[in-house]
């Protein structure tokens, strides 16, 4: 009968494995910009941590960001993700997306036996403009760029005594 008990225990755990989750399947963002992804949950998961992780498969999910209370944000700088228990969902927002970004995420509940998880898959649409704002930010280019110029200036400078004398 023992056996029994924790053979039905373990098959209703395993069958409502993603019963209380549910997320979006597939998510697009722009490389450079931000992306809200909403995961939503039963009223039974309200006291549970919720997390957000990455890994193609389940056994390699590595958590990024997870919650620490009810109705509060928590962020690592560029991911975050807010549990707001009266409408039953949280929400991840990740930031300056870059094209690495790209991949199979999973909104998750931790629980004591097995966690409530939903695949995500994320993907990052090629931003053509910013590779061109990637120079107006870079420091060494601005470096560079007034260092040369005042090497020009100075060339122009002797060239423009030089050639005055003959």
């Amino acid at each position: 009968k023992t056996m029994y008990f924790v053979f039905l225990c373990f098959m209703i755990s395993f069958s409502v494995t993603n019963a209380g989750l549910s997320g979006p399947r597939a998510v697009n963002g722009t490389e450079g910009q931000s992306v809200n992804i909403t995961c939503t949950y039963g009223r039974y998961f309200s006291n549970f941590p919720k997390y957000w992780c990455k890994g193609s498969d389940w056994v390699s999910c590595t958590i990024l960001v997870q919650t620490i209370g009810r109705n509060m944000t928590t962020s690592d700088g560029r991911i975050s993700i807010t549990d707001d228990t009266r409408v039953r969902e949280f929400s991840v927002t990740m930031k300056h997306l870059t094209l690495n970004d790209e991949g199979w995420y999973w909104c998750a509940i931790m629980r004591v036996f097995i966690d409530l998880r939903s695949r995500v898959k994320l993907n990052i649409i090629e931003n053509t403009s910013t590779a061109k704002d990637i120079w107006k930010d870079n420091t060494n280019y601005n470096r560079i760029w007034n260092i040369m110029r005042w090497i020009f200036l100075a060339i122009l400078l002797v060239w423009g005594i030089v050639t005055a004398r003959m």
